[in-house]
């Protein structure tokens, strides 16, 4: 195995989060809840009352992998998911417009990205297959597979063990959020391998699932809520309800990320710049490079 490995692609997986038909969330109302009658297609409406046809939204099942230049194979690491907003195509969205991959590559983290295609070009936080109980799981397999055979298969297996770190943008809140409800295992089960949630501008609905992981006996990572104008009703809900429940939290990132600690920052910046903005700037990239207590994954200092 090559001392450094460097790999981006789209591979297309089996269990991606769409195409996905199956119930909507936690109800008995099936996805797809109309047809056209005009063009037979599928329909799915969102809480707007917008509707989005199957066939331009709901299809695609590619998922972004990513080895940052300096990822060493051989050395313990970590996988970033990361799931994306609305009106979103991730190859234009995220590489283009985001510089998510620059993000990660600046983190200097020895760290896989993994970021799935969600509903595409649509006003729309559904996370398809990942309403399932271990929806997460199937797919983060798949991509063990893909890199099994790109990069080596014995990274492939230990890939299956290395810890995750969740991180989303705006209208991708909903995908986390499942994630941590039953993602892994099963519903309301422990997550062993999960080492932290980062929210970018993205507390928009979910309270109840967020804060059973955070303080119902099930948290084991850190949690950072970078939140604006847009977000900061539920975030400050949160902040309360954090306070009520004794559990220490901070309103600003420290030197290091502590392997537990709760961080809440408002910002002023537009919705629609944060990613990018923050502050601080390359919010990813400053957070992912904070978070601390295992020193074997990163590849140097900052």
């Amino acid at each position: 195995m090559e001392p450094t490995c460097h790999v981006t692609l789209l591979a297309r997986l089996p269990h991606a989060p769409f195409p996905y038909d199956g119930p909507s969330g936690d109800t008995e109302q099936p996805f797809f809840d109309h047809t056209d009658p005009v063009t037979g297609q599928r329909v799915h409406t969102v809480d707007s009352g917008m509707a989005y046809p199957e066939s331009l939204h709901y299809q695609d099942n590619r998922v972004l992998i990513h080895l940052p230049p300096a990822f060493r194979p051989d050395a313990p690491f970590e996988i970033l998911v990361f799931f994306h907003g609305h009106h979103t195509e991730i190859v234009r969205t995220l590489v283009e417009e985001m510089a998510l991959l620059q993000q990660l590559d600046a983190a200097n983290r020895n760290a896989v990205l993994v970021a799935p295609q969600m509903a595409l070009n649509a006003a729309d936080s559904s996370p398809g297959k990942l309403y399932l109980p271990r929806g997460f799981s199937n797919m983060l397999k798949d991509v063990a597979r893909v890199l099994g055979r790109e990069v080596d298969k014995r990274f492939a297996a230990r890939f299956k063990r290395a810890p995750v770190i969740l991180a989303a943008f705006s209208g991708g809140y909903r995908a986390v959020a499942y994630t941590l409800d039953r993602g892994f295992s099963g519903p309301g089960e422990r997550d062993k391998r999960l080492r932290g949630v980062i929210l970018l501008d993205a507390l928009y609905g979910e309270p109840d699932k967020f804060a059973d992981w955070l303080w119902h006996g099930r948290r084991r990572g850190f949690f950072v809520n970078l939140y604006g104008p847009s977000s900061e009703s539920l975030a400050r809900r949160l902040e309360q309800d954090l306070t009520e429940q004794k559990q220490t939290w901070h309103d600003t990132l420290k030197r290091r990320i502590k392997s537990k600690g709760i961080y809440s920052l408002a910002v002023e910046t537009p919705h629609e710049t944060i990613f990018l903005d923050g502050p601080p700037h390359w919010p990813l990239a400053e957070i992912l490079g904070k978070v601390g207590g295992h020193a074997a994954l990163r590849t140097g200092a900052r």
